[in-house]
């Protein structure tokens, strides 16, 4: 099993491939109790997703964008959403796997 990756698209159209972890996970928990105005996880789920992507690109030093102005409407990220692991290898043939050579 793959390990999910995230993929955000910054407002200058750029994107970054990011692998979140337990910690981008807990560091969400931990925000969340130090802002109790936020809500619970429950009802953040949205910016769970988020959040965990942009802790990832801090940690790996592929940002130095703070939460507020990676979220912000005008120049922050676009969006968050998982990786497409499902992408086509040159050899693959769609739907059988990498292993399945392409018939002539």
């Amino acid at each position: 099993m793959a390990i999910p990756k995230l993929t955000i698209t910054q407002a200058d159209g750029s994107e970054i491939t990011v692998t979140p972890n337990l910690f981008d996970t807990f560091a969400f928990e931990k925000m969340l109790k130090a802002n109790p105005r936020l809500g619970t996880i429950s009802e953040n789920t949205m910016k769970l997703q988020s959040f965990r992507g942009w802790s990832a690109a801090k940690r790996a030093g592929l940002i130095d964008q703070t939460w507020e102005e990676f979220t912000d409407p005008n120049t922050g990220a676009l969006m968050v959403i998982p990786a497409d692991e499902d992408e086509q290898h040159e050899d693959e043939v769609l739907g059988l796997g990498l292993d399945t050579p392409p018939t002539l």
